[in-house]
Formats: structure tokens, C-alpha cells, sequence
């Protein structure tokens, strides 16, 4: 069945290396922890979180007549754009200065897709799970062409999944 991509995109940042403690099966207390902050309704549509293509290596034997590509590592990319949270000059808490306040942070992006933004992680979701470490929040503004925001460098960490289950460990080492 087909779905237009409009409010069912869940997109959480959880700070702290160790807040996620399996990137494939995350449990569903740590996606809604107090410190996770979501992201949905701050998050430019043109942001970007993905996985990137593999590095390969290209050897092949004397006895073939085509080359080979193999991938070898895996790569990942992120960057956010993220609308300011200024009220009156201040900040509010979900300013990416705020939720990102200098280069460094580590912890996770979480994406889940198909139900609606504002409801809670539970066992059985499929999400996507990044490690990232921000770099220099990037500040735009002034420049008169729509709403004041920012950007932010993710550098990856080495750990991603694509389809991780929610809570699929607890309840797999339970059967």
C-alpha cells in the first residue's frame, strides 16, 4: 500500500554513548527516555541521515576476464537542518544550540517511518539507528529567506542499523 511521506516520520536525537546499548535491537525505554529529544517538528524536510555506499576493494585473479567490486566497510552520513526555537531572543530548549551545544556530542539518531511522529517507540517498531558525533553547529540567519535555523554536521561513530526491532532482544532471550 502506498503512503505520503507527511507526519509519519519519527525522529528522535538521544544523547550519550551508551544510551543505546544494541543498535539492532534498541529497547523502547531508551527511544523514550527523558534526555531524548524529538526531533520531528523541528527538522527541516531537507535534512539528511542515510547509508552511504561501501568502500570496496577491486582485486581480481589472472583467470578473470571482468573485474570485481567487493565491498568491504560500511558508511553512513548525516546532516541536520533544524529550525531555531528563539522566543524573545532566548533560546528554548529545543534550539539546536540548546540540544547540540558545541562540537562533540555524541549519542544517536533514531528514525522510525510508517506511523504517526507522535507516538511513543514500542517493542516490534522498526527504526533506523545512527552513532553520530555532531560537529560545529552551523548558524544561518539574516539572510531573508524563510524561517531562522541551523545546521548540523554529523560525523559517524561506527555503529548503524536500517532495520533494528525494537525491544527484539528482551523478548527473543525471554522465548
Amino acid at each position: 500500500m502506498r503512503m505520503v511521506d507527511q507526519g509519519v516520520t519519527k525522529l528522535t536525537w538521544i544523547p550519550g554513548e551508551g544510551a543505546i546499548a544494541n543498535a539492532s535491537s534498541p529497547e523502547a525505554s531508551e527511544l523514550n527516555a527523558v534526555a531524548a529529544v524529538d526531533l520531528s517538528c523541528i527538522m527541516v524536510s531537507t535534512y539528511e541521515v542515510r547509508a552511504d555506499g561501501s568502500e570496496t576493494t577491486n582485486e581480481r585473479a589472472v583467470c578473470e576476464t571482468a573485474n570485481t567490486v567487493t565491498p568491504t566497510i560500511q558508511n553512513y552520513m548525516g546532516n541536520l537542518m533544524l529550525f531555531r526555537d528563539i522566543v524573545a531572543g532566548v533560546p528554548g530548549p529545543d534550539d539546536l544550540t540548546e540540544v547540540y551545544p558545541q562540537a562533540g556530542v555524541l549519542g544517536w539518531f533514531v528514525r522510525r517511518i510508517g506511523k504517526p511522529y507522535d507516538v511513543d517507540y514500542v517493542d516490534g517498531d522498526v527504526v533506523e539507528t545512527f552513532k553520530f558525533l555532531n560537529d560545529v553547529p552551523q548558524l544561518q540567519g539574516g539572510t531573508g529567506e524563510g524561517y531562522l535555523k541551523g545546521t548540523v554536521p554529523l560525523l559517524p561513530q561506527g555503529v548503524f542499523d536500517i532495520a533494528a526491532v525494537v525491544g527484539s532482544a528482551s523478548s527473543s532471550s525471554s522465548a
